[in-house]
């Protein structure tokens, strides 16, 4: 696929931290580049890049924009959902897509809901609506009532060279250090109280790369999955993939391909949490055999559904669409 449009996805301000959104901004820029189209992620910075991940993103700044020169003809600006507000003054006249990892993040951060924001999605400036997760697609379109011939859904890719199951898991429980990461804290001070948890250590993983995410949810056996809402859930799809047991919030989008794989927690039911940690340990204990082969069905199963070749296929098929308006 060859084009002369060029693409600019908005990644400011400038953050380094472990981001999910972030890392999947320059992976669509990688794919956009892998089918002959000219992408690029706009920090605000010039030479900033994050670098907790891998990624050949071709990566500029406004400054280096500005002076490339912005073409209202060939250039489409591609905008995160929290920055809706500013369609109408952001180079004014410009194609622009709405690229909204968390459509539970539409209306607002902050608790406030934004009365106008709907409209702003119907402004002319506005092409197309991408999203990650069909929940979060029929959030927008069934919900919000947005177009759902402009509202694309782009599949989140696995790397399966780094999340996998192992030949051997460690008798340890993981948990993030992010959304409602005091849930799972709670649980862990609870668990100590629980003489059967006690042979499983809580290992609470800081900010860590990409790389060394994929090792410990590797080794680890269970995933305590706390984000609560997301847009897809990349760590929890990215801990089945590595056959561990999940336990936890489906997180809404989630529910794309988290279950059957993962043992569910009504949102914020702390004893839930350990109730159900306590029977899937018990039941794994009880068929170590059995309990690693259904783990090895789902890792394989979501592998196989979300393959990198199959977010090449959604990239390409939902960019080439794009470009034909």
């Amino acid at each position: 696929m060859n084009s002369n449009s060029r693409f600019f996805f908005i990644c400011y301000p400038d953050t380094n931290h472990t981001i999910g959104g972030v890392k999947q901004i320059y992976r669509q820029v990688e794919l956009l580049n892998k089918l002959n189209i000219n992408a690029f992620v706009l920090q605000e910075r010039p030479g900033f890049r994050v670098n907790w991940f891998s990624s050949s993103a071709p990566v500029t700044d406004i400054q280096a924009y500005l002076q490339s020169p912005p073409n209202s003809k060939i250039d489409w600006l591609v905008l995160p959902e929290t920055w809706v507000t500013n369609i109408p003054t952001y180079f004014s006249g410009f194609r622009k897509i709405i690229f909204n990892q968390n459509a539970y993040y539409t209306f607002g951060l902050d608790g406030v809901v934004d009365s106008n924001i709907l409209n702003l999605y119907h402004h002319p400036d506005v092409r197309a609506i991408v999203t990650v997760s069909e929940d979060n697609r029929q959030f927008l379109v069934q919900g919000c009532g947005l177009p759902a011939e402009k509202t694309f859904l782009l599949i989140n890719g696995i790397d399966g060279a780094m999340f996998y199951p192992p030949e051997r898991k460690l008798r340890r429980v993981v948990f993030l250090a992010r959304k409602h990461v005091t849930h799972a804290r709670t649980v862990q001070l609870m668990a100590a109280q629980h003489h059967f948890l006690k042979a499983y250590p809580f290992l609470e993983l800081p900010r860590l790369s990409h790389e060394e995410l994929a090792r410990e949810l590797r080794e680890a056996l269970v995933f305590l999955s706390c984000g609560h809402p997301e847009g897809f859930g990349l760590p929890l799809a990215e801990a089945i993939a590595c056959g561990c047991i999940t336990v936890g919030y489906h997180g809404l989008g989630g529910r794309d391909f988290s279950l059957p794989a993962l043992h569910q927690v009504e949102f914020g039911d702390i004893n839930g949490f350990i109730s159900t940690l306590t029977r899937v340990i018990r039941s794994f204990e009880a068929d170590p055999s059995g309990s690693i082969d259904n783990l090895i069905g789902h890792a394989v199963s979501l592998r196989s559904r979300y393959s990198l070749d199959e977010e090449l296929k959604s990239a390409f098929n939902v960019w080439s669409t794009i470009l034909d308006f």
